[in-house]
């Protein structure tokens, strides 16, 4: 598919935002698809223990979802309907499937297999790396007037593994140590990265890629 040169009209404009709306409207889905006469024991040929409980369905959906975040983007761009309501709704549902799906995995899926320690360690670590990104939005409010979450090369791998690690855990009812402390450490590194840039820079740029040291119009210092 070719990306379109004129403004999409009709029913194809709205596309990109009725996925969107698929994904927001599945999240607020997913809490009620954890039941329990759903849950299955899958056998893999190179793996001696199968896996217990594993919430087929649920994995399922939550996977569609995420693909659903890539289908809104290609299709705004390649229609050329990208909207500044499409973009809210776009940040809107990636952030509710993150927290919607780490909640359920942690309150159900992989509770009974973590001690106390453990769960509460967990849990600390997921809010860190939520609240990294909210003080971006501070940065950006203090330093160009305009409260904004950057988009960069380090923010989108974190966003992927962090979908994809959410999956893994419901799945094997448990987390894995260095899944997560992964994904920690990405994290810290994108938002020093990110706050090298906005602190530095003279200009805002949204979609900054990332390496806050490397070449680009500085502020004049007073």
């Amino acid at each position: 598919m070719k990306t379109n040169t004129e403004p999409a009209t009709g029913v194809k404009k709205h596309l990109p935002n009725i996925a969107s709306f698929t994904r927001i409207f599945g999240t607020l889905a997913l809490p009620f698809l954890m039941w329990q006469s759903w849950e299955q024991t899958i056998e893999f040929p190179f793996r001696e223990e199968p896996f217990l409980r594993v919430p087929l369905v649920w994995v399922v959906v939550y996977l569609f979802l995420v693909f659903t975040d890539k289908v809104d983007g290609t299709l705004a761009r390649r229609l050329n309907a990208e909207s500044a309501l499409g973009a809210a709704l776009d940040a809107i549902g990636d952030a509710l499937l993150l927290v919607v799906g780490a909640s359920c995995v942690f309150v159900v899926f992989v509770r009974d297999s973590l001690s106390t320690w453990e769960f509460w360690l967990y849990v600390g670590i997921m809010v860190y790396c939520v609240l990294l990104k909210i003080l971006v939005f501070f940065i950006t409010k203090k330093y160009f007037g305009e409260g904004n979450m950057l988009h960069s090369i380090p923010h989108k791998i974190f966003a992927v593994l962090a979908f994809l690690a959410v999956a893994y855990w419901a799945f094997t009812r448990t987390i894995a140590p260095w899944s997560i402390i992964t994904l920690c450490a990405i994290m810290t590194y994108a938002f020093i990265d990110e706050w090298i840039y906005l602190s530095r820079s003279a200009t805002y740029n949204v979609d900054f890629k990332g390496h806050g040291l490397e070449k680009y119009p500085l502020r004049e210092r007073e």
